[in-house]
């Protein structure tokens, strides 16, 4: 609360008195003393040379001989006839070198998941081996790892040969089998 000119209480502050503005500052003399001289026009920015890039057929080259598993999976992927006429399109400075990848075949690509899974889930053991059986019986080969050795698988009187197998049954034989004649 506060209390008026006329004492009067009032709650705003004083009432009557209006405010007072400030006086704006003289401006007409600011540039009179100074001559404006013509706007001054950029100097041109100098280009930045760019690097020179190696040829795309000799970068290739290079991660071929730095990386030889990298050029190993391109040329799977690239296999792939579709695939390898995409990245033609995409690359055309590099569609003769690109064109070197290309086979008659298309790739079906399956996640590693995937893979591992079913591997495990149809052969049981441990990943590794699991996923190479798989593989195996995908590319139809015969595995490679037989228990026989190969000088014996060769032998035909080994223990594993039926030694009887030339002779002829006797009625003797017969009997015996049958267990009526005993041996003496």
């Amino acid at each position: 609360m506060a209390i008026g000119p006329d004492q009067k209480v009032t709650t705003t502050g004083l009432m009557d008195n209006k405010p007072t503005m400030p006086n704006a500052p003289d401006l007409s003399a600011l540039g009179k003393g100074q001559q404006q001289s013509a706007p001054q026009k950029a100097e041109p920015m100098a280009k930045r040379p760019e690097p020179e890039q190696p040829n795309v057929n000799d970068r290739i080259d290079q991660v071929g001989q730095a990386n030889p598993e990298s050029i190993a999976q391109v040329d799977l992927m690239l296999s792939d006839p579709d695939i390898n006429d995409i990245m033609q399109k995409l690359a055309p400075e590099a569609a003769g070198k690109i064109a070197q990848f290309k086979g008659e075949e298309k790739i079906v690509a399956l996640p590693s998941s995937i893979v591992k899974n079913y591997a495990m889930k149809m052969y049981g053991g441990d990943e590794q081996s699991s996923v190479q059986q798989f593989l195996t019986d995908l590319s139809g080969e015969q595995p490679d790892d037989t228990n026989v050795p190969p000088d014996m698988a060769t032998q035909t009187d080994g223990m594993m040969s039926n030694q009887n197998v030339d002779q002829e049954i006797t009625p003797e034989m017969e009997s015996i089998d049958q267990g009526q004649e005993e041996l003496a």
